[in-house]
């Protein structure tokens, strides 16, 4: 499960950096319009790749306490995986459309689907290992990218920079989710989970 997983967000990464273009044989003043009209490609590779590296070490995180893989964990992964395989498309259209809804909306809702796949597929696991839900840190980026769909309908714009928010709501919703598995859910003993 981890080799093709490492496999196919390798792809990713990959496929994100060929829709970089820079035409052949511009000099001068053309070069410097060719390189700032690349630099919102470069911005969209940049997003999108740290977004791929996040998800990688959440889904190694994730599945490091899987025992055996069940049907639903199968089918769960294989959501996820096509999910980020899907990350070169959304990603160009943010590059050519992310001043209208169709660019963030399109993103936002690919990286909060596969967000949201990640938490059930983390969420089954540690169900199958004993640990309760609340041993999992919700998921802020499914929710903030899921969100951001409809604020793109509003302003594509205010979409893009939502997704900032992303970043601190996961930091508190990991530290919820640490002090739980301190503490135990009721406070009676230790967590079940490290």
């Amino acid at each position: 499960m981890l080799a093709l997983t490492d496999g196919v967000m390798a792809i990713a990464m990959t496929l994100l950096v060929l829709d970089i273009e820079l035409p052949e044989g511009l000099r001068g003043a053309e070069l410097r319009r060719a390189l700032d009209d690349v630099q919102s490609q470069v911005a969209a590779f940049l997003l999108s790749a740290v977004v791929i590296a996040l998800f990688w070490r959440a889904h190694h995180a994730a599945v490091r306490n899987a025992e055996w893989i069940d049907p639903y964990l199968f089918w769960l992964h294989v959501a996820f995986l096509v999910l980020v395989s899907l990350i070169p498309f959304p990603t160009r259209v943010l590059e050519d459309y992310g001043d209208r809804f169709l660019g963030p909306g399109l993103y936002g809702a690919v990286i909060g689907a596969a967000a949201l796949v990640l938490y059930a597929l983390d969420l089954h696991i540690s169900r199958s290992a004993g640990v309760t839900w609340r041993h999992v840190p919700l998921p802020a980026q499914a929710v903030v990218f899921l969100l951001s769909v409809g604020i793109a309908r509003v302003s594509p714009t205010a979409a893009i920079y939502s997704w900032a928010a992303a970043v601190p709501l996961s930091v508190v919703a990991d530290r919820v989710a640490a002090r739980a598995r301190r503490q135990g859910v009721s406070g009676r003993g230790p967590a079940e989970r490290p």
